[in-house]
């Protein structure tokens, strides 16, 4: 089978074009089909006559069943020797299951498909981590993730601000079917062009869980993880709806300023972290690249408290815009430190650890939290109850910056 080259012999650039982009691209489709429910929220709700909770569950809480479930035996099985067959298989699983949302009828069977979603993103997510981090070298990880990463949140722009275009126009069933088709073709070609890297024999014999846990600033990590996630897909999930029922706007409309304002600024900021991260810490360290991540986000927070408090839809988009782009620079060197801190045998496990408190968390508590959060407030605030549920997102945020300033300080001058 033609493929490109194991890791190893990355030359110059220090990672491998090919299977960065790819999981670039696959990445991407990821989070379309991640977050186009997000777009057809309220579609759904009045189809099937739901609460907002309820949605809430669908869209985040079905998602994590099976994704909180399956990711860790996924990861092991990737750090087996099997992660370049895994992340294709995840990818069609999971879209082959959005397409047939498209078909759904009933609670029961939208949570199914939603359930299987879940899953097959189980298997990508601790998989392409470790295929990133084998392509690259150490000195270039935070590029080579941001620069994955960065390719990925498009499917911010697609998901968000096309998926609002096209339930507008073509209904939410048929948007769900096109976008999760979509990834068929790139499932085929992780198949033939991406070769399982070379694993070293000890991974026969890999640590427990129990010493992955015993790594501090891997526990670092994954707090910060929890904790941001939950604000992160909560805010993203409910996002279109805020901007319908507190400015007024259609469901094409709040999702292409919404998904236009924090895509392109996750893209953006994503795409300059890492570098940026990799020079600071060719002069000061890890350290140094932690440091830079704990400010950037720190910095970005407040920005997030104006954008949901404001009733200016310009100064609302901008500091969306401003916020997005702050705490994006971070991704690189967040992602990258993960598989950075832990034995070479075991950076699928620690990535599945990360993504399972972190996404199965996150996804499975965010949208659910605060759409029950909206529900009860709607009796004191009205219209303006979902504002007030984000406002708390907005001041939970704060919480991860913590986690963040506790990991910079592990590591020495």
């Amino acid at each position: 089978m033609s493929g490109t080259r194991p890791e190893g012999n990355l030359g110059k650039r220090g990672w491998s074009p090919v299977v960065i982009l790819l999981l670039g691209v696959a990445g991407m489709l990821d989070f379309i089909d991640r977050f186009v429910f997000s777009t057809a929220n309220d579609a759904i709700k009045h189809d099937l006559h739901l609460s907002d909770a309820t949605v809430g569950l669908l869209g985040g809480t079905a998602f994590a069943l099976l994704y909180g479930v399956m990711i860790l035996p996924f990861a092991l099985i990737s750090d087996r020797g099997f992660a370049a067959r895994m992340a294709s298989f995840g990818i069609a699983l999971w879209s082959v299951a959005t397409a047939l949302m498209g078909r759904t009828h009933g609670i029961a069977s939208m949570a199914a498909a939603r359930v299987c979603v879940g899953l097959g993103q189980a298997a990508f997510s601790p998989s392409s981590a470790a295929l990133n981090a084998a392509y690259s070298t150490a000195e270039k990880r935070s590029t080579s993730f941001s620069i994955a990463y960065g390719i990925s949140y498009l499917g911010y722009i697609i998901g968000l601000a096309g998926g609002g275009w096209l339930v507008e126009h073509v209904g939410w069933r048929m948007t769900f079917t096109a976008v999760g088709l979509a990834g068929i073709p790139v499932a085929i070609l992780m198949v033939l062009f991406v070769r399982e890297p070379r694993l070293p024999h000890v991974a026969r014999n890999a640590e427990s869980w129990r010493a992955l846990l015993a790594n501090r600033p891997l526990r670092d990590l994954l707090l910060y993880g929890v904790t941001s996630q939950v604000v992160t897909y909560g805010v993203t999930l409910w996002g279109v709806s805020f901007y319908m029922r507190s400015f007024g706007l259609s469901s094409g409309q709040a999702g292409a300023w919404f998904g236009i304002g924090i895509g392109i600024a996750s893209v953006v900021g994503t795409f300059l972290g890492g570098p940026i991260a990799d020079r600071v810490a060719s002069r000061f360290g890890f350290r140094g690249a932690m440091r830079f991540a704990f400010w950037a986000y720190l910095i970005a927070q407040p920005f997030q408290v104006i954008q949901v408090l404001t009733h200016s839809l310009d100064l609302s988009l901008t500091m969306l815009v401003l916020t997005s782009t702050l705490s994006a620079l971070c991704t690189g060197p967040i992602y990258g430190a993960i598989p950075s801190v832990v034995p070479a045998h075991r950076r699928a496990a620690a990535v599945g650890m990360y993504a399972l408190l972190a996404n199965a968390i996150g996804i499975g508590l965010g949208p659910p939290l605060f759409g029950w959060i909206s529900d009860m407030l709607t009796p004191h605030f009205g219209a303006d109850a979902l504002r007030m549920s984000l406002l708390v997102a907005a001041i939970l945020s704060f919480w991860p910056a913590v986690h963040l300033f506790l990991l910079q300080r592990r590591f020495g001058k």
